[in-house]
């Protein structure tokens, strides 16, 4: 796959790839942040829309798999046996609040692997265990098995899913 780059000296640069498919996708970085993205048919624009700085991360993020990883049919029947993600909303008295994933020793204590916090709509991510604090109202992405999360939830004391 070729990306081609161009400036577009005082607006931004533009990038373009041919798509499989025969259209090309083109996308124009404005140096104010907005992004145009154009879906290009024979020379002609088949689709156009733009999005902001933010809305372009997000979606750069959902893109590169970061919140999800298509699997296999077969490796997902064996997966789903066992491994369970389960969304851990931490709520007023829990013992998780203000604490780091790395003072709960959550995977050492439950085997619960905490994948992302979704806090007030923010995807935070593989969490730095060190550094994140959870908060009041924040979303656990977890995983692990059922036992494990069960496990989980009675650490957490005040917490729903």
């Amino acid at each position: 796959m070729e990306i081609r780059e161009t400036d577009l000296p005082g607006i931004g640069k533009k990038y373009s790839m041919s798509l499989r498919e025969g259209r090309e996708l083109v996308l124009v970085i404005y140096n104010t942040g907005k992004r145009e993205i154009y879906l290009m048919e024979e020379e002609e624009t088949a689709c156009v829309f733009d999005l902001t700085e933010e809305e372009a991360k997000e979606l750069g993020f959902l893109l590169a798999g970061a919140l999800y990883q298509p699997i296999k049919a077969d490796k997902m029947e064996l997966i789903l046996k066992e491994v369970v993600m389960e969304w851990v909303r931490i709520e007023t008295g829990s013992n998780f609040v203000n604490k780091t994933i790395a003072e709960l020793q959550i995977r050492r204590t439950t085997g619960v692997s905490v994948i992302a916090i979704d806090r007030k709509g923010r995807i935070i991510p593989s969490p730095d265990p060190y550094k994140e604090r959870i908060e009041l109202g924040d979303i656990l992405i977890v995983v692990g098995t059922r036992p494990q999360i069960n496990h989980l939830l009675e650490l957490c004391g005040r917490c729903s899913t």
